[in-house]
């Protein structure tokens, strides 16, 4: 059996506030799900200084992806990738683009209706 299977299996041997060092991100600006994530030439010339999660971000992050996106192909919650990539950014590992004004408006700060109909029409065309 491979380590991902065992891992799989066995299920997350770390648990996310482990990842966050026990934060929750409440003193951090508010990511939003649809914010763009880009690993900068710093972040990949030095991906080297980074352990876990971080590192995975930065490499994944060579091709802009969606934070939501991020968290979904890491298996972590999304707040956990948020925290772990302000913390990036804050050290100039990634950049982090913002959506469009538009959608960051209503609720809570986060209108999410214009993500949400993307998404559905993303699975009604498969």
């Amino acid at each position: 059996m491979s380590e991902s299977a065992e891992t799989l299996e066995a299920g997350r041997l770390v648990r996310p506030y482990t990842m966050t060092g026990g934060r929750t991100g409440r003193d951090l600006p508010q990511i939003a799900l649809e914010a763009q994530v880009v690993a900068t030439r710093a972040g990949l010339e030095n991906r080297h200084l980074y352990r876990f999660e971080a590192a995975r971000i930065i490499d994944m992050a060579q091709k802009q992806l969606a934070l939501v996106e991020l968290a979904a192909h890491l298996d972590v919650p999304v707040g956990v990738v948020r925290v772990v990539a302000a913390d990036l950014a804050r050290r100039g590992a990634i950049l982090i683009m913002d959506p469009p004004s538009g959608m960051t408006t209503g609720l809570d700060g986060y209108q999410y209706t214009t993500l949400l109909r993307k998404v559905l029409d993303g699975i009604k065309s498969l």
